[in-house]
């Protein structure tokens, strides 16, 4: 568990440095009307996190549910927040879901998995982890595609 929470605690550092500089105008943008909005994926991360926590008795409220919540899509006409206040509810949630990942046993990692609403054909609650910080480095890549077709520096690694 302890190399999970080492890479969980790598992709919310990553998280963070990919959006650095990103302007606003550029977050709500869908390349060729095809890519996911780096508002939509910035907003994704932290859905999961709460999902996650809520699966393991810690209940939360996203403060940006109705917009990401229920594995919703990218809704076109939305006045969707900017990516600067959904990264502050992200690290809030970031730090729980830290804490509750430290605290569980090898019991509670063997034991079947909390999020059948993830629809995920896992049978343990850590192989459904694994998936989902998987997923998150695929989540985390998107940003960092979209800043070269913007034309913003690569992102910096420190």
């Amino acid at each position: 568990m302890e190399k999970l929470i080492e890479q969980y605690r790598y992709h919310d550092q990553l998280y963070k440095i990919v959006l650095e500089g990103i302007k606003p105008e550029h977050t709500h943008v869908r390349l060729n009307g095809m890519t996911n909005q780096i508002f939509w994926i910035v907003g994704n991360l932290p859905t999961t996190q709460y999902k996650i926590t809520n699966g393991m008795d810690i209940e939360l409220q996203q403060a940006f549910y109705d917009f990401h919540g229920r594995n919703r899509g990218i809704i076109s006409d939305a006045e969707y927040p900017s990516h600067v206040e959904i990264i502050k509810d992200g690290n809030k949630i970031a730090l729980v879901l830290e804490e509750r990942l430290q605290e569980l046993t090898d019991e509670d990692l063997t034991c079947e998995s909390l999020f059948n609403s993830l629809k995920i054909i896992h049978n343990n609650l850590l192989r459904t982890l694994s998936f989902i910080i998987d997923r998150e480095a695929y989540a985390i890549v998107q940003p960092i595609l979209m800043r070269k077709a913007f034309a913003y520096e690569a992102m910096k690694y420190s």
